[in-house]
């Protein structure tokens, strides 16, 4: 199983004990945490991919506290009775009848949950890191269409001071200097730019990188038929 956190609320300790019991069996079991219907008005169902509703004390009415957050999925476990209840009141509720198995049969409903909410985690920060690497192509492409007018300057600029330097016309040394370090300061400012050159290369191969994974994450989380 995905790990995961799960909220369980319920008035039965049994079931809460059972429950438990099944899914520390799985290799990767969620964190599970169980509160009643005495406290569970002070939690927040935010960051439970899976709130479990077990039994309840009479006398409790639906809907339930705590207040559930919207990415949570509700799955509630009870008899016949309750859950024709819960049906009516709730019916986006996942329901479990609570006959022999019914263990495992929650236990398929938060498989799929909790492998869902990873899958959609997945997809977000990918969909984030998608952002950010679009947005340093756009600069990458700025650089290398703004790379041919930076070495045309520069090569203009090297070249005068060239000029100036071989030139037999007397310079004042200071001015020699100046000219000197204009064209060693110009040297450095080509090096860079020609660093460039690979960037456009090193920008196609993140692009396959990226589709490759993108591609391998969509065949992981692609359904089982």
């Amino acid at each position: 199983m995905t790990p995961g956190q799960v909220l369980v609320v319920s008035d039965d300790t049994e079931f809460v004990r059972a429950l438990s019991a099944c899914w520390q069996k799985e290799m990767h079991s969620p964190s599970i945490t169980a509160v009643s219907t005495h406290v569970s008005g002070q939690a927040d169902s935010s960051g439970y991919p899976l709130v479990v509703v077990g039994p309840l004390r009479e006398g409790v009415a639906l809907p339930l506290s705590p207040a559930l957050h919207l990415d949570s999925t509700v799955c509630a476990v009870g008899d016949h009775g309750s859950l024709a209840s819960i049906r009516a009141a709730h019916a986006d509720w996942l329901l479990v009848p609570e006959y022999p198995g019914w263990t495992e049969a929650l236990l398929s409903v938060a498989r799929e949950v909790l492998r869902r909410t990873a899958a959609e985690k997945r997809a977000r920060e990918a969909e984030l890191a998608n952002h950010a690497h679009q947005r340093f192509g756009v600069l990458g492409r700025s650089l290398l269409e703004a790379r041919p007018g930076m070495v045309n300057a520069l090569t203009s600029l090297i070249g005068n001071a060239d000029l100036i330097l071989l030139s037999e016309e007397a310079l004042p040394s200071e001015c020699r200097e100046q000219v000197r370090t204009m064209r060693t300061m110009a040297l450095r400012l080509n090096e860079m730019v020609q660093r460039l050159s690979s960037l456009e290369s090193e920008m196609e191969l993140s692009d396959r990188k990226s589709h490759a994974e993108t591609n391998e994450i969509r065949m992981v989380e692609a359904p089982k038929a």
